[in-house]
C-alpha cells in the first residue's frame, strides 16, 4: 500500500481501526488477574477437589487424596474467617477400602450429597453418591443413595433433582462416551438407586462423545453448573467443548447442544455460573488457567500461569472455582495427566484466590 496515495478520510478510518484494536488489546491485558494464596492445606488434604458454599457461610471442600492415599477421603470445612477443619471422614467402599469424595452440593432437604469416585481404584462401576445427613447444622450419619456409576464427578441440585456427571461411562469397546445422570430426592429417599450399565439406565439424561486429542485423553463430562434460567451446562475435560442442556416444563430434556467449541479452551474441569455477572467461570486444568465464558459463548481468560508448585499462590492445576462475595476461590488438584502444563505433584497443597471485586 502506498501511504501517499491515501486520502485524508482513509487515513482517519485507518487510525480509528488501529485505536480500536489497541483499546481491545489493552482491555484484554487489564482483565488478566493474578492468583494469590488463599490457604496452605495440611498433608492430609493433598488433593483438594470439589467445593460448595453452604447457607451457613461455610465452604465445604472435598479431598479424595489421590496423590497420597495413605490419608482417608475427607470433607473439610472453611468458615467465614477462613479457618480450616475436618468436617467429615468419608465412608470407605467395602471392596476398594477407599473413599474418594469429589463433586458435592447441598440438596433441597438440607443434606450434603457427594460423588464418591472409585474409578482410580476400580474401573468396574463402583462409584457412588453419598448423602451426609445433617441435624441442627451438624453431620449425624452418611448413607449410600446411588450405586453403579463409573467415574462420578460433579454434583449439582436443581429443585428436587440431583445431577451427577459421569466422566467415563466405559461402555463395551467405547472409551469416549460420558454423560449426566439425574436422580430425584423422592426415589433416593425410598432406598439405594442401583444403576444399570451405560445407556440402558433411564437416569442417564444426556451423553457426549470426546474427540481424540493430542493428550490422548478420553475423559468427558466433568463440571456442572446451572444458569439463572435453569439451563444445565457441562464441560468436556478431554477436549474443552461445553454443552448446554435445556428442559421442558415437565422436567424432561428439551435439547442437548454444543454451547462452546473454541481452540482457546481445550480442557474444561470445574465450572461455576456467576449470576451477578451472568458469566460462567471455567477451570482449565490443562493450561493452569481460569477462562470466562459469556452467555453467548465467547471465551476469555481471567488468569493463566506457568507450571508452578503453588507456593506463591499461583494456580497448580485448577479443578474447581467458587465465588464467595468478591472473591473467587480455586482448588488446585495438582495431579498431573499427560499433556497438562502441570508437570508433577508437589507440596504445598493449596487453594488460590482471585479478587474479582476491587
Amino acid at each position: 500500500m502506498n501511504i501517499k496515495s491515501l486520502t485524508m478520510k482513509q487515513i482517519i478510518n485507518c487510525t480509528i481501526v488501529i485505536l480500536y484494536l489497541f483499546s481491545v488489546f489493552s482491555c484484554t491485558l487489564q482483565t488478566q488477574k493474578k492468583a494469590a494464596l488463599f490457604l496452605d492445606l495440611p498433608e492430609y488434604c493433598n488433593t483438594p477437589d470439589g467445593m460448595t458454599l453452604g447457607e451457613d457461610g461455610n465452604i465445604y471442600l472435598s479431598c479424595p487424596n489421590f496423590n497420597n492415599p495413605v490419608f482417608p477421603g475427607l470433607v473439610m470445612k472453611i468458615n467465614p474467617q477462613n479457618e480450616l477443619s475436618i468436617f467429615y471422614t468419608m465412608p470407605a467402599h467395602p471392596e476398594t477400602k477407599m473413599a474418594c469424595p469429589m463433586g458435592l452440593d447441598f440438596g433441597t432437604d438440607g443434606n450434603l450429597y457427594i460423588a464418591d469416585n472409585q474409578y482410580f481404584y476400580n474401573t468396574d462401576h463402583k462409584s457412588r453418591l453419598v448423602r451426609i445427613v445433617f441435624k441442627d447444622g451438624n453431620p449425624v450419619k452418611s448413607e449410600i443413595v446411588v450405586e453403579g456409576m463409573n467415574l462420578a464427578n460433579a454434583v449439582i441440585w436443581k429443585g428436587s433433582d440431583c445431577f451427577v456427571s459421569e466422566t467415563r461411562l466405559n461402555l463395551d469397546g467405547d472409551e469416549n462416551t460420558s454423560g449426566i445422570y439425574r436422580f430425584t430426592l423422592e426415589e433416593m429417599d425410598k432406598g439405594v438407586v442401583k444403576l444399570k450399565p451405560g445407556k440402558e439406565d433411564s437416569h442417564l439424561i444426556a451423553d457426549f462423545k470426546t474427540e481424540f486429542t493430542n493428550r490422548g485423553d478420553w475423559a468427558g463430562a466433568d463440571g456442572l453448573t446451572i444458569d439463572s434460567e435453569g439451563n444445565l451446562y457441562t464441560g468436556n475435560f478431554g477436549n474443552g467443548v461445553m454443552s448446554k442442556i435445556t428442559f421442558n416444563n415437565d422436567g424432561s430434556v428439551k435439547s442437548n447442544k454444543t454451547f462452546v467449541s473454541d481452540k482457546k479452551m481445550t480442557c474444561v474441569d470445574g465450572i461455576f455460573y456467576d449470576k451477578s455477572k451472568d458469566l460462567i467461570y471455567v477451570a482449565d486444568s490443562e493450561r493452569n488457567a481460569i477462562r470466562t465464558v459469556t452467555m453467548d459463548g465467547k471465551v476469555g481468560t481471567l488468569c493463566e500461569n506457568d507450571d508452578t508448585d503453588g507456593s506463591d499462590g499461583g494456580m497448580d492445576q485448577p479443578c474447581e472455582v467458587l465465588i464467595r462475595g468478591g472473591e473467587m476461590i480455586i482448588a488446585n488438584f495438582d495431579m498431573p495427566f499427560p499433556g497438562l502444563k502441570n508437570s508433577k505433584f508437589d507440596a504445598p497443597y493449596t487453594l488460590s484466590v482471585i479478587k474479582i471485586e476491587e
